[in-house]
Formats: C-alpha cells, structure tokens, sequence
C-alpha cells in the first residue's frame, strides 16, 4: 500500500513544479515581447537616421549643382583660371558632403546590425536563465514526497 504522506508530499511538489514552470514561461514570453519592441524601436531609428543621411546626401547634390549653375550663368569673372578652380572646389565640397552622407548611412547600418544582435544575444540569455532545469524540477518534487513520508501513520 503507498503512504499517504508520500503521495501528498509528491502531488504538492509536482504542483509547486507547474507553478514555477508556469510563472517562468510568462517570464520568457515578457522577455521575448520586450525584444521585439526594442527591435521596432532600433527599426525606427535606423529608418530615421538613414533617411537624414539620404537627404544630407541630396542636399549636398543639389547645393553644388545650384552653385555650378549660378557659376556659370554669371559669367561674371568667369575667365581664366579662378572659373574652374571655383567649380574645381564646388565639386570636391559636394563630393566630401555626399561621402559624409554615405558614412552616415554606413554608421547607422552598423547600429542597427550591432543593437539588434545585442537585444537578440540579451533576449536569449534572459529566455535561458528562465528555463526550469529538469532534473532541479525532479529533484523538487521528489524531496516534497520524501518530507511526508510516514506523516499518516
């Protein structure tokens, strides 16, 4: 015949067991919806920042094609060697100005990437801690039975 106590002490930790399993699976849910709202957030940003870099990049485009034309359409003092080296330098501050726009983008690229790979790394590690290791669980639930054996006597 089984001992009472035994049986108790076991149900009570198989139930002690589920509530911890249950709690730690709410947990790893939090924490995998927490990521995912970090990630939206680093979307956004990277959106926000690549698109600023875009239009630095146009800016500058057109800033140096205005200044071009304004050059040209003058005429004003435009023979001679100070014509073409005004253009001369007009393009190289609209090259740098576009290369600005690109490391820009560049730089939030990485962000993104290296954020995301961080909340993804932090995401899992928290999802693992959580984890109920099994043979803890077994070991719990065994001892609660072995508590009461003998109580009912």
């Amino acid at each position: 015949m089984c001992d009472f106590g035994l049986v108790l002490g076991l149900a009570a930790g198989a139930a002690q067991a589920a509530g911890e399993a249950s709690i730690a699976s709410d947990k790893q849910r939090a924490a995998v919806t927490n990521y995912n709202l970090q990630q939206a957030a680093n979307q956004r940003e990277f959106i926000v920042n690549t698109n600023a870099a875009l239009k630095d990049g146009y800016q500058a485009q057109l800033e140096g094609d205005r200044a071009k034309s304004t050059a040209v359409a003058s005429g004003a003092g435009m023979t001679g060697s100070t014509a073409g080296l005004r253009v001369a330098e007009q393009s190289r501050q609209t090259a740098l100005s576009i290369a600005n726009a690109k490391d820009q983008m560049d730089g939030a690229r990485a962000n993104y990437i290296m954020t995301g790979k961080s909340q993804q790394i932090q995401a899992q590690s928290t999802v693992n801690a959580l984890k109920p290791n099994p043979m803890s669980t077994l070991t719990d639930i065994a001892t609660s039975g072995l508590k009461n054996y003998g109580a009912f006597q």
